[in-house]
């Protein structure tokens, strides 16, 4: 983390600090909710923000409001329209209580014009709001709504974030509502991608603030899921070995890892890859996972084993992906993990049971026809007189929940971490 992420604090410095010889203006404190002016208002002072935040929106004709910017400490509002000759073309509001600084336009001009220094600090400052415009446009243009979403949330910690051990706090109390306004996108829309960035281990949230985490965490785990999804086996590599270097938590690098071969899956199912795309994707996952299964087991507190789990991929299917991660997660967690992998007959699997005695059996099956299999083992364990004596787990891509009901398995769960969390309550609960 940089000291761009540290609390934001009264700013003395840059455009103040050089204002303060000339003995203009005067610094006023507005409350939270407080509108400094609005839309096609003259222009009576030009701010400098000495502390807080500031809602800059528009109205369009058809009176709906569009947010294109939380100014923060240090920044400047008004002095382009002023040097314009225009009113202003937005609406101020400040989101928290801020200390503000008010300058006649006559003195500020006056100012700029004595002082070159002042006159180019204040041009470096609207040049750098033209530049976070253009980029603004450039997102709305090229970015869906997840991707602007995460721009937008590192800008905002950029000006108005905390750092903490766990990751930076976004010291605002910004509305759903607001945050689309932000990326364009209704509210809808963006409380379901904040649950999707909560779920991917972007983000959270601590009372009504949202804590994200380091963007440098951020970009490195979207460039770990695009490798997978490019089959870039090198790539994926170097990435989770930069990523646990710089500190990103092993299970989210994992999950990254994950959502780049769903993706790979997905494109595979509408018609987008070919077949040798997908065994890319598989390598590039496959050979990436022993560097981070090497960070958890260090990181692994010693605690005694909780239980012990045998787990295959049933007859038929040679895929092993799944079950790979499933088997580091539960080691992550003190369970015992006999791995007995692909392919593997419903005799095996009753011979290895009775042979173990591990306390689950965890079934995964990657295809409709295989995921049949399922129901052959827990029949084949009845027969041997085994089937009390064991829980039994399914998952894998074509396993459903009414699969795992219809042959009586203990519990199933779509991912990786549910089946990690199913295992843990069998053998604790």
């Amino acid at each position: 983390m940089t000291d761009a992420f540290q609390q934001p604090q009264p700013v003395e410095s840059g455009i103040l600090r050089l204002l303060e010889p000339h003995g203009i203006g005067r610094l006023r404190t507005f409350p939270m909710g407080s509108v400094l002016y609005w839309q096609g208002d003259p222009v009576e002072h030009i701010i400098v923000v000495r502390h807080g935040a500031i809602k800059v929106s528009t109205l369009s004709r058809d009176g709906e409001i569009q947010t294109y910017g939380i100014v923060g400490a240090g920044r400047l509002l008004g002095a382009n329209d002023y040097l314009l000759g225009s009113a202003h073309d937005s609406i101020a509001e400040t989101l928290v209580d801020s200390e503000l600084l008010l300058i006649p336009p006559d003195k500020f001009e006056a100012a700029l014009a004595q002082d070159p220094l002042l006159s180019a600090a204040v041009m470096r400052e609207l040049a750098r709001v033209a530049h976070s415009m253009a980029d603004r446009m450039r997102d709305l243009s090229f970015l869906d709504v997840q991707q602007r979403l995460k721009r937008s949330l590192v800008r905002l910690a950029r000006e108005h974030g905390l750092t903490t051990p766990q990751g930076i706090r976004i010291n605002l109390k910004i509305t759903h509502e607001e945050i689309g306004a932000l990326v364009s996108a209704n509210r809808t829309t963006i409380t379901a991608c904040l649950n999707e960035l909560k779920r991917q281990g972007y983000l959270w949230t601590e009372g009504r603030r949202l804590v994200i985490i380091p963007p440098e965490h951020m970009a490195i785990m979207d460039q770990l899921s695009q490798s997978v999804i490019d089959g870039d086996e090198e790539e994926a590599i170097r990435l989770a070995r930069r990523a646990l270097q710089v500190g990103v938590d092993p299970f989210k690098a994992l999950d990254a890892l994950t959502r780049g071969m769903r993706q790979v899956d997905r494109s595979y199912t509408r018609g987008e890859i070919e077949l040798p795309d997908i065994v890319l994707a598989a390598f590039a996952m496959k050979n990436t996972l022993p560097i981070i299964e090497d960070e958890v087991r260090q990181q692994q507190q010693e605690s005694g084993v909780v239980g012990t789990v045998a787990i295959g991929t049933v007859h038929g299917d040679i895929h092993d992906i799944g079950k790979t991660i499933v088997a580091m997660l539960l080691r992550s967690r003190g369970f015992r993990v006999i791995d007995l992998g692909m392919n593997v007959s419903t005799d095996d699997f009753v011979a290895a049971v009775r042979r173990l005695e591990p306390d689950i059996l965890a079934l995964s099956a990657l295809t409709s026809i295989t995921a049949l299999e399922i129901g052959k083992v827990i029949q084949g364990l009845v027969d041997a007189g085994l089937r009390d004596c064991i829980k039994v787990i399914a998952g894998g891509g074509a396993v459903t929940e009414t699969l795992a009901r219809r042959v009586q398995a203990d519990g199933y769960h779509a991912t990786a971490g549910g089946a990690l969390e199913l295992a843990w309550r069998l053998c604790t609960w």
